[in-house]
């Protein structure tokens, strides 16, 4: 087919702009179709573009707040733009005759108002989705006059595509495409959402990326004795971070790596396969110290001769830090490396039982009065008590006390749920809490255990009655697959779809 050549000015803006060829279709040309980045075309004297339409919805919405900052409510019922409803501390988005598109380059072409409130939607649950940053400078630097550096481009579409998840509202789902593709400039903030919506695959591929980022950025030698000595840096010759600005940058990167590691560790185990990150190895020895809860570095900061050496080799081996006041927040990280290593064990049951029990021991049940949120102790107890079970499972059939100890950690998950199961938020929990509560439910249905404990098919129900609580897309798989196993185990009750 012939190419015929259009008359000048009749290329689209995007063709213009990037200097290439633009058979002047309608409403789109075949290249910004085909273009998984330029797709908003448009046309100079060519009716109302998606641009075009994008500015007339944000004069629409800036008058409607001009309208409620005045006092003044219109009785006229409006037929575009969206209706602000605040409940509580939630924001709500509501398009009954249209929607807010969004193009797939720049930062300023989502209008200020849908920006702010899919921030503030994610804002309002950031903790439980891995957010590291801290919370305050990030809302500051947002402002359009903020000194200091601008969130990266990635990290802020990741946010809005948090905040169209954690909202009430149903969202296109083009817009949500084109903040995935966004986002995916940067696999360390974007890996939960994946997990979270049950793209397993997907996620544990962003989870290796993440890991090898953490490690090439140098992330793991944070306040290391022993900088660029040997080992991964020294191999790869790569460029490590600058020096922190103050203590509240240094916090961020060191609560990056440990939630990159966390994650990594955990999806692995569960996929059968050890963390992306060796960290017990000379190569990848991890001497960054703990993570601790964001208010902490400033309020009792490092010493600024303050080193650190075999973080996790020191802790596996059962050797406490006095150094420095211990956090809360370092418990999570050290409950998934406990249940990776309960997982690959091998000759190392004994250790690794003492460690896990110890842990668990160590901790004071949930308390809302504690510095960690209520959600963050639940999910973290919980984790601990499933490397418990993944310890003792193997065994369990030729061992009574293993019988007893997974049937023990399985029902203290079940306490757990009972006890602080409100605490979740209907809208968001960790996804990892589809995998344990699968795990919990595994034990159950293990036919030894119902044999033993009368009350196994009870406190299975209440694992399952939590599953339902919560619909999102990874939990429903994990809830089908405990279905289809329970047929055969209690079949009056539960039969498979």
């Amino acid at each position: 087919m012939s190419f015929v050549p259009l008359a000048r000015d009749s290329a689209c803006t995007n063709c213009r702009r990037r200097k290439i060829r633009c058979d002047g279709q309608k409403p789109k040309c075949s290249p910004c179709l085909t273009s998984d980045v330029f797709n908003d075309c448009a046309y100079k004297n060519g009716g109302t573009t998606e641009v075009q339409s994008l500015e007339d919805q944000i004069s629409v919405l800036e008058a409607r707040i001009q309208e409620l900052q005045s006092g003044k409510t219109s009785t006229t019922p409006k037929t575009t733009g969206h209706d602000l409803q605040r409940m509580g501390s939630e924001v709500y988005l509501q398009a009954p005759s249209s929607t807010v598109q969004v193009s797939a380059s720049g930062f300023q072409d989502i209008p200020p108002v849908l920006s702010q409130m899919l921030l503030h939607s994610f804002m309002h649950k950031s903790c439980g989705v891995g957010f590291f940053l801290n919370k305050e400078r990030f809302k500051r630097s947002l402002a359009m006059n903020a000194e200091g550096e601008m969130p990266t481009f990635a990290l802020l579409n990741t946010s809005y595509l948090w905040g169209t998840h954690l909202s009430s509202s149903k969202n296109p789902p083009g817009q949500e495409g084109i903040l995935v593709s966004r986002a995916l400039q940067s696999s360390a903030h974007a890996l939960e959402l994946f997990l979270f919506s049950g793209r397993i695959l997907e996620g544990k591929y962003h989870t290796t990326a993440a890991a090898s980022l953490v490690l090439s950025s140098g992330a793991h030698k944070i306040r290391s004795s022993f900088p660029d000595a040997s080992g991964y840096l020294a191999t790869f010759n790569v460029n490590t971070f600058s020096e922190p600005s103050d203590a509240i940058d240094e916090g961020e990167r060191i609560n990056a790596f440990w939630a990159v590691l966390t994650l990594d560790t955990f999806w692995n185990t569960v996929h059968g396969v050890p963390s992306s990150i060796p960290y017990t190895t000379p190569m990848a020895r991890v001497d960054t110290p703990w993570p601790r809860i964001m208010e902490e570095y400033t309020q009792a900061s490092f010493d600024p001769r303050f080193r650190s050496s075999h973080t996790i080799e020191r802790f596996l081996s059962g050797v406490l830090d006095y150094s420095i006041p211990d956090s809360p927040k370092a418990n999570f990280p050290r409950a998934a490396i406990l249940f990776e290593h309960a997982t690959f064990t091998g000759i190392q049951l004994f250790s690794i039982d003492i460690l896990i029990q110890r842990f668990l021991a160590s901790k004071l049940p949930p308390d809302p009065a504690f510095e960690a949120p209520l959600d963050y102790q639940f999910c973290m107890y919980s984790l601990a008590h499933a490397a418990d079970i993944q310890l003792h499972l193997p065994f369990a059939s030729q061992i009574d006390i293993s019988r007893t100890r997974i049937f023990t950690a399985a029902k203290a998950i079940v306490n757990l749920i009972d006890t602080w199961g409100h605490v979740l938020e209907e809208e968001y929990i960790n996804p990892m809490l589809a995998i344990i509560w699968t795990i919990a439910c595994k034990v159950f249905l293990d036919k030894g255990i119902r044999m033993q404990y009368f009350e196994a098919r009870a406190l299975f129900e209440r694992v399952m009655a939590a599953m339902e609580r919560h619909p999102f897309p990874l939990m429903k798989q994990q809830l089908a697959q405990v279905k289809e196993a329970s047929a055969s185990c209690f079949p009056a009750s539960y039969a498979p779809y």
